[in-house]
């Protein structure tokens, strides 16, 4: 104490007065750090993406893998995350946000950035005046999303500043990350999949990925359900008979027949939003012209009863592949054209009308 006083005495006024204003500070500061020794601490508790009818600011209404609405929150503390679709390019995207925090009244200042893939928005420096911990905040996200089909990861990080209203915190920043899955689709899911599977929408955003029209999506899920279905042909039986598809008996087992995978075509095709694509069947009996039958090694020829195939004008069928000396997936195709040409060798072939599948289970 003796040198502090001998070195306010050497000083001039000015710096005396200096010195005291740095002591009293010393003081203050230590007052408030022995008051409010805890910092405030935020954190996102839940997140909801699709929380009111309709989907003009939000998310699109989708059903689980086995068909069940998916309820908001989608995301939630120490939970599995669910995911969301929204329409391709959609301008307008909110989200609700609630916050657990270990002050109960505060402010906060809130930034939201996207870390890593392509996420559906940023927030910032949103305020939130008197926020109380685990009430629901409405965010306004920035930017664009995808413009195309397709299915998408990213990670959001929240940076939220917290100026607690209880003298017994001090304001501090706290810094999380969340994890999320969505869909892009071409415009409204149609009916049947007018709230689409997610088991659904894994295939059909994957097969038409980056596919902006009606027509390539239908095509790029023709190909798809063909190529990675992870089916095989077998004719004695389907999960389709009009006007019904068992889409969990399909999922589940190992086969399918012609009805399913031109059942397939269309309600894939719709969960998207495409709504012209319908199925046509082909009455018979006529024998068929060598063939590739959907996961098949070896061409085959036989007598078919009858075949159905998906229909958007022309002929899309994800059942077979014709033609062994070039071979095609048959994809916008005249049906007593080239297909024809392809398939029938002789009998009966008697197109009927254009019909869909209406009921899906």
């Amino acid at each position: 104490m003796k040198l502090f006083k001998l070195s306010i005495l050497g000083k001039t006024g000015k710096a005396k007065r200096l010195v005291a204003l740095l002591f009293l500070f010393s003081f203050c500061l230590y007052g408030q750090v022995a008051l409010a020794t805890t910092y405030v601490t935020v954190q996102p508790y839940g997140i909801k993406f699709n929380y009111e009818a309709g989907y003009s600011n939000d998310a699109l209404t989708i059903s689980d893998y086995s068909g069940e609405t998916i309820t908001s929150p989608e995301w939630a503390y120490g939970c599995s995350p669910d995911s969301f679709a929204y329409i391709m390019g959609q301008s307008d995207r909110n989200i609700q946000v609630q916050f657990s925090s270990n002050c109960s009244s505060m402010h906060l200042i809130i930034n939201l950035t996207v870390t890593s893939g392509t996420g559906i928005g940023t927030v910032c420096n949103h305020f939130e005046a008197n926020y109380t911990a685990l009430d629901w905040i409405t965010l306004e996200l920035d930017g664009n999303i995808s413009g195309s089909v397709g299915r998408h990861n990213f990670t959001w990080q929240w940076s939220v500043y917290a100026i607690p209203n209880d003298d017994a915190y001090c304001s501090a920043t706290s810094t999380n990350s969340t994890s999320h899955t969505y869909y892009t689709l071409l415009a409204v899911p149609q009916a049947p999949m007018d709230e689409p599977w997610s088991s659904v929408l894994d295939y059909a955003c994957d097969w038409a990925s980056g596919q902006t029209t009606e027509y390539y999506i239908i095509s790029s899920i023709t190909e798809g359900a063909y190529d990675n279905i992870g089916k095989e042909y077998y004719g004695g039986d389907s999960h389709a008979v009009l006007p019904n598809f068992n889409l969990t008996g399909f999922f589940a087992d190992d086969w399918a027949d012609c009805r399913d995978m031109s059942a397939v075509v269309q309600i894939f095709s719709n969960a998207l939003g495409a709504q012209s694509i319908q199925v046509r069947r082909i009455d018979g009996q006529f024998v068929y012209k060598l063939i590739l039958p959907i996961g098949k090694y070896n061409w085959t020829s036989g007598t078919w009863n009858f075949h159905q195939v998906g229909y958007y004008s022309n002929v899309f069928d994800a059942c077979l592949q014709l033609d062994q000396s070039s071979p095609r997936i048959p994809i916008n195709e005249q049906i007593n054209g080239s297909y024809k040409n392809d398939l029938f060798d002789s009998g009966y072939w008697t197109p009927n009308n254009a019909t869909a599948y209406t009921y899906v289970y």
